[in-house]
């Protein structure tokens, strides 16, 4: 059975832009993999996404995150149950869990996503979680998306995320 995950953190492993590739550098948005838990009859992840240089994107800084979208294998959409976000990881708040394209992303993947519609402010962390109805392994590599303030580009980023069993949708 699934047990408790000890927090382990992933930054930017690509840096994709419209018009040029950028290397990544030490200041990335972090997502960590807070928990990985049995809860009654469901699997909830959770994970921690900190920016940890806030300002308005220039001299190295980031800006604050407006969403965070992950794509699902087929399995793992199917057993999502549900979905919600936290700005301190105490209160909660559910989100849609339609799986669709995200627009502001079109030109990054022509994956359906599952879209957290909350970002950060300043250094304060945003939680995520999601629940499904069975167990998937963790992929070390999972691949998100974050859109932060005017930012143009993928901003593709690798966290531990839930295994991906089956390519992702795209229809």
């Amino acid at each position: 059975m699934t047990a408790a995950v000890v927090a382990s953190a992933f930054v930017l492993s690509s840096f994709k832009s419209v018009k040029n590739e950028k290397k990544p550098t030490a200041n990335c948005y972090t997502i960590e993999l807070v928990s990985n838990n049995v809860v009654g009859t469901n699997f909830e992840w959770t994970w921690r996404l900190s920016n940890p240089n806030p300002g308005n994107g220039l001299n190295e800084t980031l800006q604050n995150v407006s969403h965070w979208d992950i794509p699902l294998g087929a399995q793992a959409e199917a057993a999502l149950v549900s979905a919600e976000y936290s700005f301190d990881g105490i209160t909660w708040t559910s989100v849609s869990i339609e799986m669709d394209r995200d627009p502001s992303i079109k030109t990054c993947t022509t994956n359906d996503v599952l879209k957290f519609n909350a970002g950060t402010v300043g250094a304060e962390p945003t939680y995520y979680r999601a629940t499904f109805s069975r167990e998937f392994p963790v992929n070390p590599n999972a691949t998100s998306y974050i859109k932060a303030g005017v930012r143009q580009g993928c901003n593709t980023y690798y966290y531990s995320g839930v295994g991906i069993d089956a390519a992702p949708r795209n229809d």
